[in-house]
């Protein structure tokens, strides 16, 4: 009886160790995760009249990454390549982000209420992504 507890012991603690060794092992290159938030700059102490969409890329992974490029995709698989506001602190393509590090690149209101007129969508049919060099495109959640 003794034998069957210390084997079943034995069972539970190498199960609990393969499966921190699986959570380690995709935790070694870079993960990437794209998130959006509203942004509205503020230049030499003063608000900026027009907001600003930002696109977030943090790289929760072990080891680092380069970013190529980033846009918004729309409904039907289509694409558009963005190019960043010219705001200060944007940091220019392609972009290496280190492990636990994050950077934005922005996008004004205006744009995207112009590519969905344009499109013939809603705001909530647009996810952002970014182009991570040796893994494609990183997606995020739908805008809201």
């Amino acid at each position: 009886m003794a034998s069957l507890l210390i084997s079943i012991g034995a069972l539970v603690v190498s199960t609990v160790a393969l499966v921190w060794q699986f959570i380690s092992w995709l935790r070694t290159g870079p993960v990437i995760q794209v998130k959006t938030h509203l942004a509205i700059p503020v230049i030499g102490g003063e608000m900026s009249p027009e907001d600003f969409l930002a696109v977030n890329a943090t790289n929760r992974g072990r080891s680092p990454a380069t970013i190529t490029g980033w846009g918004l995709l729309l409904p039907g698989g289509a694409t558009t390549a963005a190019t960043s506001a010219p705001l200060p602190g944007v940091e220019p393509l392609p972009f290496r982000i280190d492990p636990f590090a994050e950077t934005s690149w922005y996008i004004s209101d205006a744009e995207i209420d112009h590519i969905c007129q344009a499109r013939g969508c809603s705001r909530s049919d647009i996810r952002p992504f970014v182009i991570v060099s040796g893994q494609g495109r990183k997606t995020g959640k739908r805008l809201r």
